[in-house]
């Protein structure tokens, strides 16, 4: 047990560090880059809340305005469990808060399972320091996707059954059955990852237990433990996700269907585990305008010390598990230098594309997150390598993994942060909606702010994840005619009395009108029917209530 909390100790304090602007001033700043995903992520623990003290999870009035709808946010479970501190000190701490536990979680999930490899209690921290700064996590952490930052889970499901097709004892399926059951609740994609990654350690090591021991004993009625604390645990969060886009006020719509072009948008090169430095298997900034940036880079200092530790406990086992998840990490189709690789006039069909076709009709469109398990295994795999140096290597050993982890791919450290400040006019708002403008600048995702600046005022908006003029649930918004959108061009018809109706407050954002190229188009579309408009803290508001 004192090896147990020096770890946990060791990796909270190492997550401190890897996020440590923000744990500086939690209350003023967000984790993740401003220009993508981070508004819609922090927000939903402020959702959360709220739908929670409304009675319902699902149907909403908080977005798409007038109307509402129904709307599952993707990180419930991360919301749920930051309730008391989105409630005691607001939903910044909450959001900052959880993205710390995490990844101490990932460091401490790494050490259990590097320990249950063969690994030293001090090999396993340096696989708790590798886990806890993988490029992949802190690549996700800069793009504000909360949900796929849990990377922990998905660790402690291999811990779970690495100790379970050793022992075969009840209690270790149990404890897999809840982790993958997390694990899945929490990341579908993780849960669908670490179920084919266990799937291939169970084809590994049932055969050779039966060849050398005969049958486990209850073998059957384990997996039927596995397979039902599993479901139960997911069930209920795959039915409301799955529930929200099928309805006629579903405020997602989610295509279910396979798409080329969308699956290029999130192709996975095979050298993006192996290539140091900017590479990407898309450019997405380049290419499309968005700024993410995805890397599933394994760094040569944790393939140089798992390497090791493969071949000095002969466990090629585990490095062929690992290889597997590396390969459902491609997705269905191979992918290589910016194009597909076709193979007699057809697209080169990979392993999960056969297993795809074994599954429910699913979309599968980011790829990479189902190389997670080998990202686990390799740093587990580097625990057990180093343990067999000198301890004096140790320390340096540690201190290259982490280095090459923030500073040898395209991820960024420090983690880009943004602001969590609301300017002063959105306290008080009265009765009625909130309009911000502009909708949309350029293919970022930095008017999606206007969701966070949801949680002060509290209002109804009529846009939907994410912010964009086609989004808005708003008709009357349609004849604004100042941006590109469905509607006509030049402000055709009056839209004075159809806002003054619905909305307390319009809001122009000076600094982000520029940005779109339309500075002082909307108060010269708005004034006319709305009166003069203050200029207050970088904005023209028009208060209409």
């Amino acid at each position: 047990m004192r090896s147990i909390g020096i770890a946990a100790g060791a990796m909270f304090a190492l997550a401190l560090f890897v996020l440590f602007p923000v744990v500086l001033d939690p209350a003023g700043l967000l984790v993740g880059d401003p220009e993508i995903d981070v508004w819609n992520h922090a927000w939903g623990y402020f959702y959360v809340a709220e739908q929670l003290s409304e009675g319902s999870l699902l149907q909403t009035q908080l977005a798409g305005g007038p109307e509402g709808g129904v709307l599952w946010f993707i990180d419930t479970p991360g919301a749920l469990a930051a309730l008391p501190l989105t409630w005691l000190f607001g939903p910044a701490v909450a959001y900052n808060a959880v993205l710390v536990v995490r990844v101490a979680l990932a460091g401490l999930a790494a050490w259990f399972l590097s320990r249950e490899l063969g690994a030293s209690d001090r090999g396993a921290l340096v696989a708790g320091a590798a886990y806890a700064t993988t490029p992949f996590l802190l690549c996700e952490l800069a793009n504000g996707i909360s949900e796929v930052c849990a990377t922990q889970w998905v660790c402690f499901t291999l811990w779970a059954a690495a100790r379970a097709t050793r022992t075969w004892a009840r209690r270790d399926f149990l404890l897999l059955g809840l982790f993958a059951g997390i694990t899945a609740a929490v990341s579908f994609y993780q849960g669908l990852a670490g179920a084919l990654t266990v799937a291939a350690l169970f084809a590994w090591r049932l055969p050779v237990r039966w060849r050398r021991e005969g049958r486990p004993p209850g073998l059957a009625l384990n997996l039927a433990l596995v397979t039902g604390v599993a479901v139960a645990l997911l069930l209920p969060v795959w039915l409301a996700f799955r529930g929200s886009p099928d309805t006629e006020s579903a405020l997602i719509q989610r295509g279910m269907e396979l798409d080329l072009a969308l699956l290029a948008h999130n192709a996975v090169d095979p050298r993006i585990y192996v290539v140091p430095g900017a590479f990407q298997s898309v450019d997405l900034a380049g290419i499309y305008g968005e700024p993410f940036v995805h890397t599933g880079y394994l760094r040569w200092t944790v393939l140089l010390a798992a390497g090791l530790g493969v071949w000095t406990t002969r466990g090629f086992g585990w490095a062929a598990v690992a290889a597997w998840a590396l390969v459902l990490g491609l997705g269905s189709f191979l992918w290589w230098n910016g194009e597909w690789v076709m193979a007699n006039g057809r697209v080169l069909a990979l392993p999960f594309e056969w297993l795809r076709t074994a599954l429910p009709q699913i979309a599968i469109t980011h790829p990479l997150r189902l190389s997670l398990p080998a990202q686990a295994l390799f740093c587990a795999l580097a625990g057990v390598g180093v343990s067999r140096l000198p301890r004096l290597v140790l320390p340096g050993a540690a201190l290259l993994i982490v280095a090459e982890g923030l500073f040898g791919s395209a991820a960024r450290w420090p983690v880009p942060t943004s602001s969590a400040a609301v300017p002063s006019f959105y306290e008080g708002v009265p009765e009625g909606m909130v309009l911000d403008l502009p909708a949309e600048v350029g293919t970022g995702m930095a008017t999606s702010r206007y969701f966070w600046f949801q949680t002060t005022h509290g209002r109804p908006i009529p846009y939907t994840p994410d912010v964009r003029m086609g989004s808005a649930r708003d008709d009357a918004l349609r004849d604004l005619g100042v941006e590109q959108g469905p509607g006509p061009k030049g402000g055709a018809r009056p839209v004075g009395e159809a806002l003054r109706s619905r909305y307390s407050l319009v809001v122009v954002h000076k600094e982000l009108e520029r940005l779109a190229g339309i500075e002082g188009e909307y108060v010269r579309r708005l004034e006319p029917e709305l009166g003069p408009a203050e200029e207050l803290e970088g904005a023209w508001i028009w208060r209409l209530r």
